[in-house]
């Protein structure tokens, strides 16, 4: 069994070095995100507090608390999944950054708790 490391510092480092080999791999409503890393071979799992949502030129993003952001997530995931790209990470503020190219709206996590795993070959 691999071990788990408890720490924002794998993913944030895959984000600065080869931000285009992350992939988001599975959500679990309504709690966690697992992103795969092509180039390290490995997995992050995020668990969020809230999600929110919003397009261009919205002046303000969806209520964290509602389905709004979730819904929308899941419609991303299951219509246009590679158009989905990791925009930001930022583990100090405890934040990530999800990006639709295809729909153009932006999804904002934020994460209580970032794990790392080493995936199997």
């Amino acid at each position: 069994m691999s071990p788990v490391f408890k720490s924002g510092a794998f993913i944030q480092q895959c984000f600065s070095v080869h931000p285009l080999c992350l992939t988001i791999k599975r959500f679990t409503a309504p709690e966690h995100v697992v992103i795969s890393c092509s180039s390290c071979q490995l997995a992050h799992r995020l668990t969020l507090t809230s999600m929110t949502t919003h397009l261009p030129g919205q002046d303000q993003p969806s209520e964290p608390l509602s389905n709004e952001p979730v819904t929308y997530f899941v419609s991303c995931l299951e219509s246009h999944r590679t158009a989905l790209a990791i925009s930001k990470m930022d583990v100090v503020a405890e934040t990530a950054g999800i990006r639709c190219a295809e729909c153009r709206r932006s999804f904002i996590l934020q994460v209580s708790v970032f794990e790392t795993h080493q995936r199997d070959a």
